[in-house]
């Protein structure tokens, strides 16, 4: 292959595009506005989120329009040790760390729980758009612990808001350029908050042995082999 020869390459979180290449030699007017495009591009055209783009420092605030709350506020709390984030150019990118919003706050007390936490956690991330969203999922298995109050109840992520960033889809570029069943496989940004569930160190005696016991049962073999299918 020719070493003048240039290609141009696209990453997301679904895969990478490649452009057809061409000569920046014999044809250097095409590169230098290609150039010249390149350095013009805004955030959004490099494929970032405005709102994202403008949170900056150890924690970033954004307002995201719901169609039921309205404005939500959102205070991220990333430079912290409870952060748990997975690096890479494709794929879920799973994010999860303390998050606060007065909004949510309030919706919180206005839908007491048994967890007593007052605290808030984020999951950002891309899971493809085809399969069934974690939201409904959660609402599910809500449902299920309501018939359950004993065993179940209180002892499962409470979901307080999500949002769905569905400009952000993977898809729409791809139907930009023609592509071929642009929907297959594509990604979109979710954000989740959850109340944060309080670890079992915080309790003592026969309550502490009672939660340990539930975590060993829980993380038996076919627990683990049916955990690894999510």
């Amino acid at each position: 292959m020719p070493d003048d020869i240039l290609y141009v390459w696209y990453f997301d979180r679904q895969d990478a595009i490649q452009c057809a290449g061409f000569n920046f030699i014999q044809d250097l007017p095409r590169f230098m506005v290609l150039l010249l495009i390149m350095q013009r591009m805004q955030n959004v055209q490099w494929g970032l989120n405005p709102l994202f783009a403008r949170a900056t420092g150890s924690a970033p605030q954004i307002h995201v329009e719901d169609k039921d709350l309205g404005s939500v506020d959102l205070k991220f709390i990333v430079d912290t040790e409870d952060r748990t984030t997975h690096y890479g150019l494709r794929g879920r990118a799973t994010n999860v760390f303390p998050v606060e919003s007065k909004r949510l706050s309030q919706l919180m007390q206005q839908h007491p729980s048994e967890n007593s936490s007052n605290e808030m956690v984020a999951k950002l991330y891309w899971p493809e758009e085809a399969r069934e969203s974690e939201a409904d999922i959660l609402r599910k298995v809500q449902e299920f612990a309501e018939d359950y109050p004993d065993d179940v109840k209180g002892h499962i992520p409470e979901m307080v808001w999500f949002h769905k960033f569905d400009e952000t889809s993977t898809a729409n570029i791809r139907k930009t350029l023609g592509i071929d069943d642009p929907e297959r496989g594509s990604r979109v940004l979710y954000i989740i908050v959850f109340r944060k569930l309080l670890p079992i160190t915080s309790l003592k005696g026969d309550d502490f042995l009672r939660a340990w016991w539930q975590v060993v049962v829980c993380t038996s073999p076919y627990s683990l082999r049916f955990s690894n299918i999510y």
